[in-house]
């Protein structure tokens, strides 16, 4: 499915090059395509900082992102569609899985307005678009609450597959806008949300058989995955030194009762500068290379995962001062 993102034929520098990327396509007008964030991109293309909001992967180094509402344009629809590897097989129940967020929105964004009845249909071939209108079929799965999250958070349902399915599509299906929230900002005007870590896998857990759309949960989640006041603590410093003078030489996160699968440093244009993971996540200011990087503002990425198996995202910035 290249649910992360990875498997490009370019890498993007542009809006709506959701192309470029293997098993995803645009089933609109190209004027709408989806778009296609990595961090080897360039201009428009590249993270953390795109011209929607800051962000970095959930997982690797390319994301998606798409508006499935937009209050302008007689409400713009914007969907996200994919291709399965192989066909399903149908009568065979399923888990699908992906991680959403909506990002850090920046002071300039036209972004900020929350969304519930984001959906997902599942078609031979893929859904066909009429420019930028709505696509009027319901959705095999809706989530059914508002969502607006500025961390990633995980959505996971379970469904038969009642044909061999080739193609899945993410968006607000029907012609109700549903019901949208001002979330961020004085005056949003549209929905943004980026996509990673898609995946689907055979599943033996229970499922509705029938048409009736499976709904989302009843209440709304929380905002993080893990609520870390209870389940561990962490803290990661906001700057640090290393000037070699034994006092605050070393950058790295502080973390009690979690491991840590990755701990990413990039710089502000989305260079990853240093990768670690477990007890070796101390970053000593300088390259691979070992050559010495220069003071100035720089983007961090932590994974943690407790012992219960949760795992949680978290992003901020850091001052290198020499």
């Amino acid at each position: 499915m290249n649910g992360g993102f990875e498997q490009l034929n370019d890498y993007p520098s542009a809006p709506g090059a959701i192309e470029f990327a293997d098993h995803w396509i645009s089933i609109g007008t190209p004027s709408i395509a989806p778009d296609l964030f990595h961090i080897m991109g360039t201009a428009a293309g590249d993270l953390p900082e795109t011209p929607v909001a800051v962000v970095l992967p959930f997982q690797g180094l390319g994301i998606a992102g798409f508006s499935p509402y937009n209050l302008l344009n007689d409400g713009r629809r914007q969907y996200l569609c994919g291709s399965f590897s192989d066909a399903l097989v149908e009568g065979q129940r399923y888990q699908m899985t992906w991680h959403m967020t909506n990002g850090e929105v920046t002071a300039f964004s036209n972004a900020g307005l929350g969304l519930a009845g984001l959906g997902v249909r599942f078609s031979n071939g893929p859904l066909q678009q009429t420019n930028d209108a709505a696509l009027d079929v319901d959705p095999h799965f809706e989530y059914s609450q508002v969502f607006y999250n500025r961390e990633w958070q995980q959505i996971s349902f379970n469904f038969v597959a009642q044909e061999a399915w080739s193609h899945f599509t993410l968006g607000l299906f029907g012609s109700a806008p549903g019901e949208v929230t001002v979330e961020h900002g004085e005056n949003p005007t549209k929905v943004y949300c980026f996509v990673d870590d898609v995946s689907l896998v055979p599943s033996d857990d229970f499922s509705s058989d029938g048409e009736t759309p499976v709904r989302g949960p009843a209440v709304k989640p929380n905002v993080s995955v893990v609520d870390l006041s209870s389940e561990s603590s962490w803290v990661v410093p906001s700057a640090f030194t290393p000037n070699v003078d034994g006092d605050n030489d070393v950058f790295r996160p502080l973390c009690a009762n979690v491991t840590i699968p990755s701990f990413e440093i990039f710089s502000r244009w989305g260079q990853r500068l240093f990768s670690g993971s477990g007890d070796e996540v101390n970053w000593d200011g300088k390259t691979k290379d070992g050559s010495p990087i220069e003071s100035g503002s720089y983007v961090w990425k932590l994974n943690m995962l407790n012992p219960q198996g949760q795992m949680v995202s978290k992003t901020g910035s850091l001052l290198l001062i020499r």
